[in-house]
């Protein structure tokens, strides 16, 4: 990180020792009794002073939150079992300068995917992150989990169930709500620490808080400060991880051992690959290896045919895993009771973190080849050379920074006025990120010096790399001064917003109905939401690259290695309401003791994608004190995110296999935004049980079915590769599929839409158990997620497709698989189970603990046996261990309490995969047996 970022964060550290130490002697007052009459909790707007558990929810408290362990949000969700895989996260490495980079974290309740959880601070929305990434090809949005510090969470309340119709779109899988500390009184400082064994990774967070009441106790101010500071990880830590040639990795099944599909080393490299006219297709090897047709001096030769594999580059020793990362976290709350039973409140919160990862240096794209004149300086042919694959490797490693910042600033007021409550806030919140690269290539720079016909000038594209090292290196670079011609920095700048004004009303008796009264709530709000993504001209389109001696544009982007992204920018206007009912239609019956009906709907209206008008019922029937029935029927609803509406002329390249040349290169796909598109409708249902057969014994299992209609998706370029292969041995062609000349494919078009629909269906399981003795107290919990059924339905080219290959059809080879239709099911990061329990023991001033998260086996379909079989993938599980000691009259260390842990304690390392650093970071994690330390004081 540069000088600058280390400047603000010293600073940042001597603000969180001042707001530490203002109030610690002002506040040696107890907190005063406050009386609770009337609380709302999540999955309703209705206040009451006694709430059935309607819906499923899970609570994670402050003490659970601590007992992970967690040092950031991405840590924290992944203890939670209803939390799918968490595509946004730090060691994903696959889309570059295009994809969500920095410090993002993902939130992604059941599976379901990206933007189908909405995500709310005290019950009210948070904007989403500026950046996307694709799932299913698509741009999807989120809400970023460490956003928020882990130390200040009073806690997290999951709503595992639809709730479009309480809380409006994105509420899909369901709800995660934080809440953080505002009532605090006194002040707290703590350190905690923590190291990877045998890694470079190490974590330190620092955080304070304080609170306090003045104005004859009728204002109270919370605020707080955390610090985190983490050293990175290089790929080279991990074995999985330090080489991309994977093929003989020990944790491989046998049948694997060998696979060439396991060697993801780049056919991009130094030593490069051309054709001419007369050698046709050809590379530069060291004089030493066989195959020579041409001597270049020097050690040096060219070998007719493409690079063989031994001498394909490892990108993984030039690569980090996990970046490093700087971030500070703000949080205050201002709670201000007026005359007339009025209460001010309001919020200010501040967030901002800088990462720092290295890549290596990127080659050209199959749309960026571009040709050799032969006249320059270095070309020893004589005749046009056509860079096929290169990689200037000598120009050193990309640097990637990304500065994230967020802000939101809120006011209300809050009061009653006869029996009815009343709320109505207005807030502020803006995200922005700039990515920056540095040592990126200007491709059309880098052409006029490799064509260059002056030695001063001229880059020696064809004097090969390492002959000691033929997979990483360059033994023989160009001079700096040569490279310093074409190195340029990339910008990229995005930004999103978020403006909302609400008001809500509650009644908990708005009438008596048989044994009960009819609780009452509504509401109306108005948001906007804006969306922009600024890149940088080389990336934008308005730079294109071009071949001088042809004349030819052959890419947009006019940076070697990276696809084009037009600027895009778009908003919203959202209006909607809502009311719901609460009604107690049966109380202390022989067959009753509670029977209470939930009746809810929503409204909303779309200015770009149009109206939805949304549903819900839920039930609750406790025929006796120890059991509870519980069932839920809701509508929802999604609406497209802003980039899939707005965003046009979208290039990806990725490698696909082509049946027509039978081979697997890098194509380019042309992906557009839909202003027709509409919102997703979705139907969930839940049906669930409550035992309580003792006061200390919880035991929960809730079945849930979602099905969705109109998922906005986009058809697979590989799926589009094999229809073409299909028509044309019909007699026609895909018209989506563009080709040159040789039958290579030139680009794919392709556009958002409405596609086929999906059903997704479940288990959830927990075990609540409480033990007091006189030995101490213990505390077990076990929560646990089955994921029985997830079914995507074949839009109609796939299921062509898939009914070509049931047929054998030699034109659509059954080998290569097609993802994202069918049983979905334990593939590709989608487990049928995941379960997180614990153990707390407390006795006096000690407290000890254990952990253990559990995923279980899925597949990984990128790798398939010759009879189709994909890779296992095992299941994984750690145990964490921590222990503490709270000082109690012991001088200045009273209320101190010092606290000891190590996560993962076996060290299990990931299940081996095809994925960027050879393990699915989206579902397992890297960090290994990690010990921690933790000290906090309160005053």
């Amino acid at each position: 990180m540069n000088n600058t970022g280390k400047t603000r964060f010293q600073l940042s550290a001597m603000a969180l020792a001042v707001i530490t130490s203002i109030t610690a002697n002002a506040n040696e007052q107890t907190a005063k009794d406050t009386e609770i009459e009337r609380v709302e909790v999540l999955g309703s707007n209705i206040k009451r002073a006694q709430v059935a558990d309607t819906l499923p929810i899970t609570v994670m408290s402050s003490d659970d939150i601590a007992a992970t362990g967690a040092a950031t949000g991405e840590e924290l969700l992944r203890s939670i079992p209803q939390i799918g895989e968490m595509a946004f996260n730090n060691e994903r490495a696959i889309g570059g300068v295009n994809d969500a980079r920095g410090d993002v974290s993902s939130i992604n309740l059941r599976g379901l995917g990206t933007g189908n959880t909405l995500t709310l601070l005290n019950g009210r929305r948070l904007v989403l992150h500026p950046g996307t990434q694709t799932e299913n090809f698509v741009p999807v949005s989120t809400v970023n989990a460490n956003t928020l510090p882990v130390s200040g969470l009073k806690r997290v309340e999951v709503l595992r169930d639809g709730a479009a119709a309480i809380y409006g779109s994105d509420a899909v899988a369901g709800v995660v709500n934080y809440v953080l500390k505002d009532d605090y009184e006194g002040s707290r400082f703590s350190v905690n620490h923590g190291t990877s064994q045998g890694t470079e990774l190490s974590q330190t967070s620092i955080s304070g808080a304080t609170g306090l009441s003045f104005n004859d106790d009728k204002t109270h101010l919370t605020m707080s400060l955390s610090l985190y500071d983490r050293k990175g990880m290089p790929a080279s830590d991990r074995d999985y991880a330090a080489s991309q040639d994977r093929r003989e990795y020990a944790g491989l099944p046998e049948e694997y051992i060998g696979d060439t599909q396991l060697d993801n080393r780049s056919t991009s490299s130094p030593w490069g690959e051309f054709s001419t006219d007369t050698l046709k297709t050809f590379h530069i090897q060291p004089n030493t290896m066989s195959g020579c047709v041409v001597e270049l001096g020097g050690g040096l030769c060219a070998d007719k045919g493409s690079l063989s594999r031994d001498m394909r580059y490892d990108r993984a020793l030039e690569q980090s895993m996990t970046s490093d990362v700087q971030r500070a976290n703000f949080y205050g709350y201002l709670n201000h009771d007026l005359d007339n039973d009025i209460t001010l409140f309001g919020e200010a919160i501040y967030y901002h973190a800088e990462t720092q990862r290295w890549r290596e240096q990127a080659g050209n794209l199959t749309s960026q080849r571009f040709t050799i004149s032969p006249d320059a300086y270095y070309n020893p042919f004589g005749e046009t050379v056509t860079m096929r694959r290169y990689r200037p490797v000598d120009t050193g490693l990309r640097d990637i920074q990304v500065k994230d910042t967020s802000f939101r600033v809120l006011t209300g007021l809050s009061g009653y006025y006869q029996d009815w409550d009343w709320e109505s806030a207005v807030l502020y919140s803006e995200a922005k990120t700039h990515d920056k690269t540095y040592n990126r290539i200007d491709a059309n720079a880098f052409f006029d010096a490799v064509n260059s016909t002056d030695a001063a000038t001229a880059y020696n594209i064809f004097n090969g790399a390492d002959p000691a090292n033929l997979n990483s290196g360059d033994a023989t670079p160009n001079s700096q001064a040569v490279i310093d011609q074409f190195l340029v920095n990339i910008d990229r700048e995005s930004k999103t917003s978020l403006a909302l004004m609400d008001f809500k009303v509650s009644n908990a008796a708005l009438f008596e109905l048989g044994d009960g009264e009819v609780g009452m709530a509504s509401g109306v709000e108005f948001r906007r939401e804006t969306y922009s993504d600024d890149r940088d001209p080389l990336l934008d389109g308005s730079k294109a690259f071009f071949d001088k001696n042809s004349g030819e544009m052959l890419s947009e982007s006019g940076v070697l290695g990276s696809s084009n992204t037009p600027d895009s920018n778009g908003s919203r206007n959202v209006f909607s309401a809502y009311v719901e009912f609460v009604a107690p239609l049966l109380m202390d019956r022989a067959f009753a003791k509670n029977l209470e009906l939930q009746l809810a709907a929503r409204y909303e209206n779309f200015s770009d994608v149009g109206s939805v008008t949304k549903p819900k019922v839920a039930l609750s029937w406790m025929p006796s004190d120890w059991l509870q029935v519980r069932a839920a029927y809701a509508e929802g609803f999604r609406a497209p995110n802003l980039p899939q509406v707005v965003e046009q002329g979208i290039s990806r390249s990725n490698t696909r296999y082509d049946p027509i040349t039978d081979s697997s290169y890098g194509i380019t796909e042309i992906r557009g935004g839909n202003k027709n598109l509409k919102p997703e409708d979705d139907t969930n249902t839940s049906f669930g049980l409550v035992l309580m057969p003792f006061d200390n014994i919880t035991v929960t299992a809730d079945w849930w079915n979602i099905e969705q209609d109109g998922v906005v998706g986009i058809l697979n370029s590989q799926t589009h590769l094999l229809y073409d292969s299909l028509l044309r041995s019909q007699g026609g062609s895909n018209p989506n599929v563009i080709r040159g000349d040789d039958n290579e494919v030139i680009h794919v078009n392709n556009q958002y839409d409405n596609l086929s629909p999906r059903e997704i269906e479940g288990v959830d399981f927990s075990v609540f158990y409480d033990l007091k003795t006189d030995f101490g107290n213990f505390d077990f919990k076990v929560n646990a997620a089955r994921l029985i059924r997830f079914e995507q339905q074949p839009d109609d080219i796939t299921a062509q497709v898939l009914a070509a290959q049931q047929a054998g059809d030699p034109a659509v080879p059954e080998s290569i698989v097609i993802t994202g239709a069918g049983d979905l099911i334990q593939q590709n990061g989608r487990p049928e189970w995941r379960a997180y329990a614990s153990m707390r023991f407390k006795r006096d001033q000690w407290s000890v603990g254990t952990t253990a998260n559990y995923v279980s086996d899925f597949y990984d379909t990128s790798i398939t046996t010759s009879d189709g079989e994909p890779l296992p993938i095992d299941s994984f599980t750690t145990i964490n261990l921590y222990g503490d000691y709270r000082f109690k009259d012991a001088g200045w260390l009273s209320k101190t309490r010092i606290r000891v842990g190590v996560r993962n304690i076996a060290d299990e390392k990931p299940p081996i995969a095809d994925e960027s650093f050879g393990y699915f970071s989206s579902v397992h994690s890297n960090r290994g047996r990690y010990f921690y330390f933790d000290i906090s004081k309160s005053f």
